[in-house]
């Protein structure tokens, strides 16, 4: 198949895969998006796990008329088909939006067999298109983590092998060609369902990077070298967030921090990289999560939340807002310049 596709398909599905597209930095070298490249991705890398979930839902619709008729069996076949499209108009119509965004895919030299397998065997009654809107919606409905898990199914899929055969892996990462060669532990996704982390032993050190930005992929023949201490940091950062990076070098530490009133309310609201906390005493909150989480989450607090220790994580806050507050100072102390244009 070479001519385009075009499908018609809701305006709230289109706005999730141009992000998807900038959040999984699909971009052409002028930086525009690449539209068609992540359209194909999405189709070859979803269309069997998308068509299984159809299959799963049609196979219950077949066995519940069977059980309530003595129909024959093409005809609970057809009956099921008529309901599974009514299900998936129903399922995809988000709000009953219009399907009023057209989009063109082009198939490449990666989707064109695949393709060409869903024209011949998976339609059923269906159209090309419709099939396809049906199934960029499906993908559209399921949070960003697991999409992340789609447009990158190859790589999650070798490291996953990897880690179940206990072997390290070479891989790049994106705008980067250094190789790294690394022990992997596990993917974690972040607590917000927004991204996917591999969490590994590089260069004697944990680190995590976003799966999203990793490339090139291999399995070595060499075997991972993890030890006690290291999984114990891996097993926090999974529960407090892959994203952070913890300080082997110095002791981990509870973080101790003091709530006001008001700050309290901002901790219950302000979720996105949120640490749990494991006790409390009076207005005294206690973290386990690393020194870059607290720092990140707690500055965006200002004086509703003044950590007490570690000391040094307190300095570090202390010279961000004495720097903040040099900079205002200097500002205050500037005449403000008046705009001598007149309005025409």
């Amino acid at each position: 198949m070479e001519e385009k596709i075009k499908i018609y398909i809701p305006e709230s599905v289109n706005n999730i895969l141009l992000k998807d597209m900038e959040r999984f930095e699909f971009f052409k070298k002028d930086s525009s998006l690449n539209r068609n490249e992540f359209y194909n991705t999405l189709i070859v890398n979803y269309y069997e796990q998308y068509e299984e979930n159809q299959s799963t839902i049609f196979s219950h619709i077949k066995d519940s008329i069977r059980d309530r008729s003595s129909l024959p069996e093409q005809d609970i076949s057809d009956i099921a088909g008529d309901i599974l499209q009514y299900v998936d108009i129903r399922t995809y119509q988000l709000d009953k939006e219009r399907y009023d965004i057209s989009i063109s895919i082009k198939p490449t030299r990666q989707s064109a067999d695949d393709i060409d397998y869903i024209q011949n065997c998976l339609l059923g009654n269906s159209t090309l298109s419709n099939y396809f809107r049906n199934m960029f919606a499906s993908y559209a409905l399921l949070p960003q983590d697991k999409r992340e898990t789609i447009i990158f199914k190859q790589n999650f899929d070798l490291i996953s092998e990897a880690i179940e055969k206990d072997r390290k892996i070479y891989f790049t990462t994106k705008n980067n060609d250094a190789p790294h060669i690394v022990s992997p532990y596990m993917i974690a996704n972040s607590k917000e369902e927004l991204f996917n982390y591999l969490l590994c032993k590089y260069n004697n050190y944990p680190y995590s990077f976003r799966m999203g930005r990793i490339r090139q992929v291999k399995i070595l023949n060499e075997t991972r070298d993890l030890t006690g201490p290291i999984i114990e940091v891996f097993d926090r950062m999974a529960k407090y967030g892959p994203q952070y990076s913890y300080e082997v070098k110095k002791p981990h530490v509870p973080i101790k921090v003091r709530l006001t009133e008001r700050g309290i309310k901002l901790y219950k609201s302000m979720y996105l990289h949120r640490p749990p906390y494991f006790k409390t005493e009076g207005d005294i909150y206690y973290f386990d999560c690393s020194r870059s989480q607290a720092f990140q989450y707690f500055s965006r607090m200002g004086s509703n939340a003044i950590v007490l220790e570690p000391a040094d994580l307190r300095a570090d806050l202390h010279s961000f807002f004495a720097f903040a507050d040099r900079k205002y100072r200097k500002i205050d102390k500037t005449p403000l310049v008046e705009n001598d244009e007149t309005e025409q």
